[in-house]
């Protein structure tokens, strides 16, 4: 039998290596934001069903005016369905709508340049000005923040923020359909706030794994984009069982 295990441990090993390989070529790697999120992006694009397409880029709202517009900060990573048309496409450049956009995602090399909480309220509103532009608002919004490393205060800081109850507006609808909900930092550890479960005790976990927090991330946002399929193959996907008690600490609000 082969092992599904190792086969996901290859894409944080691909991550690493590459990250190790610039850092030995260029001395500023924290700084070189564009790089890391194209090649974050070249891992997600490789899993992404055919009827999606990734990219940087921009996302804009019609207003109440015709012949106006409002849009959005720059989304290191934007998921969207290439069902639907695209305004301005670029090589890794694309300004889209906001009906088309199923994911978000920023890239961080660490939480050093940036605190934890002020990263985490950027991509809240990025979520919510997506998710606000869109006629169907059925679907959530996957909202990612992605670290390729792990500083010791992101735990300390993560925590404080869910305490401080910045996120207790969340567990009511439609709120928590667009805030961020899959944060990976480092290969080891994975956040995870379940959207739509209400009770304190579902919410919010961080899960310990051995290199396979980047993988967590992936199949997460694969799940959101294709259930069904995932949810068939579930032990392909998830090939540990992440519910594990050893695996996971609860936060409490």
């Amino acid at each position: 039998m082969m092992n599904t295990v190792e086969f996901h441990k290859t894409t944080t090993k691909e991550l690493k290596a590459i990250q190790d390989r610039i850092r030995n070529l260029v001395p500023n790697w924290l700084e070189d934001g564009m790089y890391k999120e194209a090649v974050l992006r070249s891992i997600i694009k490789n899993f992404l069903p055919k009827n999606y397409d990734i990219a940087s880029g921009y996302v804009v709202r019609q207003t109440i005016e015709r012949g106006t517009h409002d849009v959005s900060p720059q989304i290191d990573i934007i998921i969207y369905d290439n069902n639907y048309p695209v305004l301005f496409h670029r090589e890794e450049l694309v300004v889209v709508t906001a009906d088309s956009v199923r994911a978000i995602i920023e890239v961080k090399s660490s939480d050093k340049s940036e605190s934890v909480t002020k990263t985490l309220k950027k991509s809240n509103a990025k979520g919510k000005f997506i998710f606000e532009g869109k006629h169907d608002k059925k679907l959530p919004l996957f909202n990612g923040i992605f670290y390729y490393n792990l500083d010791m205060k992101t735990n300390a800081q993560l925590k404080t923020y869910l305490f401080k109850d910045k996120l207790r507006e969340s567990a009511l609808e439609p709120t928590n359909k667009f805030i961020v909900d899959h944060i990976a930092y480092g290969e080891n550890k994975f956040f995870k706030f379940w959207k739509g479960e209400i009770t304190e005790e579902t919410r919010n976990y961080l899960y310990e794994t051995t290199e396979l927090s980047f993988s967590f991330f992936i199949s997460n946002l694969i799940s959101y984009l294709q259930p069904e399929t995932v949810a068939i193959n579930n032990f392909l996907w998830f090939p540990i069982d992440k519910n594990f008690e050893e695996r996971k600490i609860f936060w409490k609000f």
